[in-house]
């Protein structure tokens, strides 16, 4: 069975970084949409894994993923086009906060799309967040009330997927997460 992973986190979870690093594990070619000749999507090649993985969206900036996307029907078409080939990693801060039509497209897939959710501690996702806004040249006090507001709201899509719409998660580390994505594909395989 091909998995598809939408992982969830606030700003600052390790979302990207642990994207990027399974990329790096494999072989990987970027998609170009037709239209725009932009990446949409990455092809990689694992060798533990039977099928091509597709990651959505691009990550040619410091936050990659879905969020780079124009709207939520560019992100239903990607999952929608690529679930059908291969496994299926895609992230975003933004979609990490809510189910709304993606989540409603994404029950096409039943049990085989699965919601991980990043535990990392707080304060290490406001340290990451701080850095990232220096590294750009931000100096202005980082206000937490926004980052701290996205975890309540994280939290609360969780529970509902397990207790409303039933719907398969599972929770990883930042610090583990390459591996535990890893062996939920293998373990569905």
């Amino acid at each position: 069975m091909q998995v598809i992973i939408k992982l969830h986190g606030t700003s600052g979870a390790g979302k990207t970084t642990i994207v990027r690093e399974i990329m790096k594990q494999g072989q990987s070619q970027p998609l170009l949409n037709n239209a725009n000749r932009k990446i949409e999507a990455y092809k990689v090649y694992l060798p533990y894994l039977k099928s091509p993985l597709y990651v959505l969206g691009p990550y040619t900036a410091v936050c990659g993923g879905m969020d780079s996307l124009s709207d939520v029907n560019d992100h239903m078409r990607l999952l929608n086009t690529y679930a059908h080939l291969g496994y299926v990693i895609y992230e975003g801060l933004l979609s990490s906060e809510y189910y709304g039509r993606l989540g409603i497209a994404s029950e096409a897939y039943g049990n085989r799309h699965i919601f991980v959710f990043l535990d990392t501690p707080i304060d290490v996702c406001l340290d990451r967040v701080t850095a990232r806004r220096v590294a750009k040249g931000n100096m202005k006090p980082l206000n937490p009330d926004n980052t701290v507001g996205r975890i309540k709201k994280i939290e609360r899509l969780k529970y509902r997927l397990e207790n409303e719409f039933l719907r398969p998660t599972a929770v990883v580390s930042d610090f583990t997460g390459v591996v535990a994505l890893l062996e939920l594909y293998d373990a569905q395989s």
